[in-house]
């Protein structure tokens, strides 16, 4: 079908899916809420299903009609957002475990995949779709699917990169304008300030950025306003990246792969964000099958990855996507970047967060709570930045990495810390560490 073709409607759309169906559909802003929202309609007929999707934007009806049909319907995500944490936990929802950077790969080995099912920018009667604003998988998975549908969302923004195919290559458009999703206001309190102010100590002018989402991250690029010749090349795409082009400190004029060029895989924030990016010829869009691969993100001089964590152990084990046994996220990309920024020349993986959590409780841990997933395993971890300071973890020792960690935690947390290490032999109690503010 050519993108002169008439649109089918849902309902149309939804009789092309053969009987047990595999689906995969596109993620975060693009996400196609016209799929999810009908979808509870059909799932009686169509047998067994498998949808592959990833950080839902809502709880849509179909995750609760899925809980009756007795097992014929499987969601697999790839992130878990609030919408449906609890779905997991009633095992209406199921996480996969894996690396941004593996996301089209595993699934295309799995098997085939009958439908993909996204959305796009409104199409310009040029024989090409434009994908918007994602491109995490979405491209690779296009290729291999029998079928693809693609709802035109005029609010859309279209983008470069890796985000255009032919039309030829849609099996129907659905007409469906509905307004982007944005991210949540994340403020960041006094002490998020802190924690950015001591992460921005550790980025230097020609570094290239690779930034998470959060308060601390948004509060980070508040601070890197004045430096210069900065270059971006990050998994999401988020406002704080507009900061910091407009300020100037962005050209990417450092970079060695892209020079000049910000790049991402996907983008997610507000409007101002997504009018940004609409047809932007500095930012481009691919897949993170490349943007998440460690041996390209090392191409980069000074490639620096910011993220986030739940809780690390004094020995430099990582938590970033459970609370215990309870799964509130996923690993994302965070491994991905984190290791692929240290093998680049002058590149630094950096983790940072508050030493305590909103309750008081010590973010920096004698043990990770039972069932906690590892998300960056301590022969990987780097740097941990805290309110405190820096503890620079690579290279260490156990009883180095104790005293980094315990110096960088809470003062009222840091003795607790030093007995548990001192009691199972981590460090002989002969180290010093600091209990002052």
């Amino acid at each position: 079908m050519s993108d002169s073709s008439p649109f089918v409607s849902f309902d149309d759309a939804f009789s092309l899916l053969p009987r047990n169906p595999v689906i995969v559909t596109s993620m975060a802003a693009a996400e196609p809420q016209g799929f999810f929202s009908r979808l509870h309609e059909h799932l009686p007929r169509l047998g067994r299903v498998i949808v592959h999707c990833a950080n839902p934007n809502f709880d849509y009806p179909c995750f609760e009609v899925a809980a009756t049909l007795g097992g014929r319907v499987e969601f697999r995500t790839l992130f878990l957002t609030s919408a449906v944490r609890g779905r997991v936990r009633r095992a209406q929802v199921q996480y996969v475990p894996q690396h941004l950077s593996q996301w089209s790969r595993n699934i295309l080995a799995r098997g085939g995949v009958d439908a993909f099912w996204g959305s796009c920018a409104a199409l310009g009667g040029n024989g090409s779709v434009n994908l918007g604003l994602g491109a995490c998988y979405e491209t690779e998975i296009i290729k291999k699917a029998r079928l693809v549908f693609l709802e035109v969302n005029r609010n859309m923004p279209p983008t470069c990169g890796a985000t255009t195919l032919d039309a030829s290559r849609v099996s129907a458009f659905i007409d469906n304008s509905f307004p982007l999703p944005t991210l949540s206001e994340f403020k960041p309190t006094d002490i998020d300030v802190r924690v950015a102010e001591n992460v921005a100590r550790l980025v230097p002018d020609g570094a290239t950025l690779q930034l998470g989402i959060g308060a601390i991250p948004n509060a980070i690029g508040g601070f890197l306003k004045a430096r210069r010749h900065l270059g971006i090349h990050t998994e999401l795409m988020t406002d704080a990246i507009v900061d910091l082009f407009e300020s100037g400190a962005v050209d990417g004029s450092r970079k060695t792969l892209f020079p000049g060029l910000i790049v991402g895989s996907f983008v997610l924030g507000h409007e101002r964000l997504y009018d940004f990016v609409r047809n932007n010829p500095l930012v481009e869009l691919h897949p993170s099958s490349f943007v998440n691969d460690p041996e390209v993100i090392r191409a980069n001089p000074l490639m620096h990855s910011i993220n986030t964590c739940i809780e690390i152990d004094l020995t430099g084990q990582v938590c970033s996507e459970s609370l215990g046994h309870e799964e509130i996220s996923g690993v994302g990309g965070a491994a991905d970047t984190h290791v692929g920024a240290q093998r680049s020349a002058g590149g630094r993986g950096i983790l940072a967060f508050a030493s305590r959590t909103a309750h008081g409780a010590s973010k920096i841990v004698f043990e990770l709570k039972p069932g906690a997933k590892v998300s960056v395993g301590r022969n990987d971890v780097d740097t941990i930045v805290t309110e405190y300071g820096t503890a620079e973890l690579r290279g260490r020792s156990v009883a180095e990495r104790v005293l980094a960690l315990v110096n960088v935690a809470h003062p009222d947390d840091r003795e607790v810390l030093w007995e548990n290490a001192v009691k199972v032999g981590y460090v002989s109690g002969m180290g010093h560490f600091s209990t002052s503010l």
